[in-house]
């Protein structure tokens, strides 16, 4: 019997306020945690999916190792200015717990397979809800926990084993208010979305979220400034402080810590208690209905869509001229490469998953360039050679949506690419390449460009050329590396061995490219000339990137 099930055995009265079928929810939870512990975790990569696996734990020590770091922040502060260290604290379990939902339990809350056999059961949508929430409640309290073990520790060996109890609730809290803030900004998007564009619409929402959350807590420490944040100013309480989650848990953290109880510490208090449950209860009596219904919908309308005939084209007329077509005519060599260019441009717009794992760096990478650059007090963001850091950024990102190209939930039907009459594989590779060079590298290298040429001048003009050049010559070399895989024929729970090897070797090469083009940058015309012998090598590595046999493919 899991953790999970011996807690939920010995909340019966919570059950029945919420009025859930307890024996139904069980019994749904109890399948749903057999089978994520089937689910290999993400550092497994010698496991088969289906096999179980407790290399999940090593993922959570990597949680508790990022929450040591802005658990520093509580050792150091003095009592009477914890409030921001605090907040920040607080908040970074916040953001992980939704970033993990929207990265990877998404699907789980908006899982409709489960109405294929529920429904046709005495099975009420509050309690088929409540399993859902349990089930990734469970989940974030494990992640919550982790990332602030060291917090937790830290509180209570400095103020006492009370505060250090709260600090656990209030970290657990956390968790539950990421499940309702989650669930109901989707349900808030079903109310203003048709059923056909709901799962479409979901995915931008997912992106938009993870770009927020990525980007706004990397300026919001940096505009508040190390001082406050090692505590030796005192936050001033506006009113619209009230309205932001982690300002509850760090000000009735306060409260208890320095026997602040005045009314402003109680209401947050009573915010940062009542909020997250009253949250559930609201989803479960008024909410419920709603969600069931809509999931409902959206099986249909994906079913009605599958079923929609094509429309016939007529005889001896030409196909339209797609953006796609008329790009794939100008950047490939031949009908085989061409194909896989078309094949990766229009499967990278359908695959929400695919976006959703690639799109949200960009907004990183975007905020993280601006915020960097600034910070006044930041050396890094004020050097001469930090708009070649901001241009990089560009390669990491590629490299990441490269790596991620080979993924699909539908690998299956990789049969295709061996069934067919393809002799040389390596041209649907950089056919491929090529569509994401063109898709989402230009247009994200182009941003990151006009960033730079805002930030120094037309003068800057060769140094962005060299980077684009060098950013390529990386991707194509980290590809050359090892096995290569054709586009979405991998399992999303198959975790090739040498994946992370090679991303560690390629952003090693990368750093290297990086460090000799800053070195180019104090020496007169040494970028062109350079340029064009990065030009060259590019050429040289796209060729034997086209040269791929089947027995360099892995399978």
């Amino acid at each position: 019997m899991t953790p999970t099930l011996l807690l939920t055995d010995r909340l019966p009265w919570l059950w029945r306020l919420l009025g859930v079928n307890y024996g139904q929810m069980r019994a749904i939870l109890a399948v749903k945690l057999q089978l994520d512990n089937r689910r290999p975790a993400v550092f497994n990569q010698g496991k088969k999916a289906g096999e179980s696996t407790n290399t999940y734990w090593i993922s959570l020590a990597i949680y508790a190792v990022f929450g040591l770091v802005f658990s520093m922040y509580l050792a150091t502060a003095p009592p009477t200015a914890l409030v921001l260290p605090a907040a920040l604290f607080f908040g970074y379990i916040l953001v992980i717990c939704l970033m993990s939902l929207i990265s990877d339990f998404s699907s789980v809350i908006l899982d409709s397979s489960d109405n294929q056999i529920l429904l046709f059961r005495p099975v009420d949508g509050r309690t088929v809800l409540m399993a859902r929430v349990v089930h990734v409640a469970s989940y974030l309290f494990t992640i919550a926990l982790a990332v602030g073990v060291f917090g937790i520790l830290t509180v209570g060996y400095r103020f006492g084993s009370g505060a250090g109890l709260l600090t656990l609730m209030l970290c657990l809290l956390m968790a539950v208010l990421a499940v309702f803030l989650t669930t109901l900004t989707y349900l808030l998007l079903m109310q203003v979305v048709s059923n056909e564009r709901l799962r479409e619409g979901i995915n931008y929402m997912q992106i938009g979220m993870a770009i927020f959350f990525y980007g706004g807590y990397q300026l919001l420490p940096r505009l508040m400034g190390t001082e406050r944040l090692r505590g030796s100013q005192v936050l001033v309480w506006q009113n619209w402080h009230y309205l932001v989650p982690p300002l509850w848990s760090a000000g009735s953290l306060d409260m208890v810590v320095n026997g602040l109880f005045d009314t402003r510490h109680w209401l947050l208090l009573t915010l940062a208690l009542t909020t997250p449950f009253l949250g559930i209860y609201l989803m479960l009596t008024v909410l419920a209905p709603v969600f069931t219904r809509k999931l409902a919908g959206m099986d249909q309308a994906e079913t009605a869509d599958s079923a929609l005939p094509r429309r016939p084209t007529r005889p001896g007329t030409l196909p339209v001229a797609t953006l796609s077509n008329r790009l794939s005519n100008w950047f490939t060599s031949n009908a085989l490469e061409r194909a896989g260019f078309r094949f990766v441009w229009h499967l990278t717009g359908r695959d929400r998953k695919f976006k959703l794992r690639t799109y949200p760096g960009l907004g990183f990478g975007l905020a993280y360039a601006v915020v960097m650059s600034l910070n006044q007090k930041s050396s890094l963001g004020q050097s001469d050679g930090f708009y070649l850091f901001i241009l990089y950024f560009g390669g990491i990102y590629l490299l990441t949506a490269a790596m991620q190209l080979a993924v699909s939930d539908d690998y299956k039907a990789a049969w295709i690419f061996e069934s067919a009459p393809v002799e040389r594989p390596g041209w649907l590779l950089s056919g491929g390449l090529k569509a994401l060079i063109v898709k989402l590298m230009l247009p994200y290298y182009a941003l990151l460009s006009a960033y730079v040429l805002y930030l120094k001048g037309p003068l800057v003009i060769p140094t962005i050329l060299l980077a684009l050049v060098n950013i390529l010559a990386m991707v194509l070399i980290a590809l050359l590396m090892g096995k290569r895989q054709l586009p979405f024929t991998v399992a999303q729970d198959t975790m090739r061995q040498n994946a992370t090897a090679r991303m560690f070797a390629s952003m090693a090469i990368g750093g290297l490219i990086g460090f000799g083009h800053w070195g180019l940058t104090f020496l007169p015309n040494a970028e062109w000339l350079a340029l064009a012998v990065m030009f060259l090598a590019v050429f040289q590595l796209v060729r034997a990137y086209q040269r791929t046999q089947w027995s360099q493919i892995e399978a």
